[in-house]
């Protein structure tokens, strides 16, 4: 079994993404792949940790309003990118 399939499939995937490398910022698929996971994992961690504190809060029901999505999306990626673009 030939491994050129997999490592041309690779090589590809770390060229630079076209509307990106517009404006000279180096973003790869493999970067992008790799932002929203990381921003999933986000949520799921915060959404388990809300139910956790809505059970623990019991008897008395917060009146807590619904999160944006535009926030939540806004958070994570600030969270993903913000140190890159702080040091670059």
């Amino acid at each position: 079994m030939s491994l050129q399939p997999f490592i041309s499939l690779y090589r590809y995937a770390l060229e630079p993404i076209a509307p990106f490398s517009w404006f000279g910022i180096k973003v790869c698929s493999i970067e992008l792949v790799a932002a929203l996971r990381f921003c999933t994992i986000l949520r799921q961690i915060r959404e388990d940790l809300y139910a956790k504190y809505q059970r623990r809060a019991g008897d008395k029901p917060a009146s807590v309003e619904e999160r944006s999505f535009l926030r939540d999306l806004c958070t994570s990626l600030t969270i993903e990118f913000g140190g890159e673009a702080m040091i670059g």
